[in-house]
C-alpha cells in the first residue's frame, strides 16, 4: 500500500481532525474543532511503531500526511471505526490537552494508541 498518496492523506487529515474533534468535545464536555497538529501526528507514528512506513529523511509534515493515509485506509478497510478511535483517542487524553506547549505532545500519545491497534489489523 502507498501511504504516501495525497488523495488518501487528505481524506484521512478530515477523518482525523473529525475524530479528533468528536473525541476532544466529549472529554471537555462542550463542542469543539480542534486540528490535529502534524507534530503530534509524527510523534503518534513513532511511538506507535509505524515510523518504518514513512520514507526515510521525511519531515514532520511528510510523515504527518503518511498517518492521515494510514489512517484513511484503516477506516475504508474497516479495521477501525470512527466510534472505536473516538474512545480510543478520549481515554488517552490528560488534562495537558488544552496545555500551549504540551498539548502536542498529549495528543501525539493519544494518537499513537489509535496506530497500534491499526498496525496490528492491518498487520503493518
Amino acid at each position: 500500500m502507498d501511504f504516501t498518496d495525497k488523495g488518501l492523506s487528505k481524506f484521512g487529515d478530515s477523518l482525523l481532525n473529525f475524530v479528533f474533534s468528536l473525541a476532544l468535545s466529549e472529554y471537555l464536555g462542550r463542542p469543539t474543532g480542534e486540528r490535529v497538529p502534524n507534530a503530534s501526528l509524527a510523534l503518534a507514528l513513532e511511538m506507535s511503531g509505524l515510523r518504518k512506513l514513512a520514507p526515510p529523511r521525511s519531515d514532520k509534515h511528510a510523515r504527518g500526511d503518511v498517518a492521515e493515509a494510514i489512517f484513511a485506509y484503516a477506516w475504508l478497510e474497516g479495521a477501525i471505526t470512527i466510534e472505536e478511535a473516538v474512545k480510543i483517542i478520549r481515554e488517552n487524553l490528560s488534562e495537558d490537552v488544552t496545555h500551549f506547549t504540551r498539548k502536542k505532545e498529549v495528543i501525539g500519545k493519544a494518537l499513537a494508541e489509535v496506530f497500534k491497534v491499526v498496525g496490528e489489523r492491518l498487520e503493518l
